[in-house]
């Protein structure tokens, strides 16, 4: 869990109970999955891929943001 919350602090913000979140730039075009929001978002890790196929964790794509609620 350590290095979960380690990857998210480096690459989210953190908005509260277990929720973090990074929103695409003005200039982007929506994207409509998590990974589509993953590859838009150039600016992250690699790791943050990994959150794809992590059970610990939920991705919601909402209002131009990638939210990543910790299970």
């Amino acid at each position: 869990m350590k290095d979960l919350l380690e990857l998210l602090e480096n690459n989210f913000e953190h908005v509260g109970n277990g929720v973090w979140a990074e929103h695409l730039n003005e200039d982007q075009n929506d994207a409509r999955s998590a990974k589509g929001m993953l590859k838009k978002m150039f600016w992250l890790d690699d790791e943050c891929k990994s959150l794809l196929n992590d059970s610990r964790v939920k991705l919601v794509v909402d209002d131009r943001a990638l939210i990543v609620n910790v299970l």
